[in-house]
């Protein structure tokens, strides 16, 4: 029993997406002729974690293998049962999915196998939580006379971007920026 081409086009999409992450052979010819058109697990049951991205998350290819990598699992035939490695006879799956879901087939413990994954989810939320440092902008460090210059020039740059300073009553935008940044006394407009 072998299964029609769904789509060429999308799966051209999806074997450039597969190329990128490492992937060649059967894969790339099951999308190239459309049997693949979306770079996604296609497992029963897919146990890449969310936070990682779930069953569109795919690591590069790599030596020694990861989890979370594209492999080819053979479909709608198993390999077990005769089935080929042909593109009409394949689906992608990540590689502990795959490996899974032949365990639960076959009776085996996948205890330890499930273990893990929680590691995986456990690195993504502390990756998740560490502060990003945010590179202060160049326009921060220019020499006071420059900085002026800037800060009139670019009027969608709040106040409170570049100074905990307030605004005297009256006090106009070119006159607060310059008595903050170049000690100027006030200039208030007039009633």
């Amino acid at each position: 029993m072998t299964r029609p081409p769904l789509d060429p086009v999308q799966g051209a999409k999806a074997a450039t997406k597969l190329r990128a992450l490492g992937v060649k052979g059967v894969l790339i010819k099951a999308a190239e002729l459309g049997y693949i058109t979306e770079v996604i697990c296609g497992m029963p049951v897919c146990f890449c974690p969310d936070e990682l991205g779930g069953a569109g998350f795919f690591e590069r290819r790599t030596r020694p293998w990861t989890d979370w990598e594209p492999t080819h699992e053979h479909f709608p035939i198993p390999k077990r049962e005769g089935g080929r490695a042909t593109p009409d006879n394949a689906i992608l799956a990540h590689r502990l999915c795959n490996k899974l879901d032949y365990s639960i087939s076959q009776g085996f413990s996948i205890e330890k196998d499930l273990a893990r994954i929680d590691p995986a989810r456990e690195a993504t939320e502390e990756a998740a939580k560490s502060p990003r440092k945010r590179k202060a902008p160049g326009w921060r460090s220019l020499p006071p006379g420059e900085l002026v210059a800037h800060l009139l020039a670019t009027p969608t740059i709040a106040d409170s971007a570049w100074t905990t300073e307030p605004r005297l009553p009256r006090e106009n935008r070119e006159s607060f920026i310059r008595r903050v940044v170049l000690s100027e006394s006030p200039e208030l407009a007039d009633d």
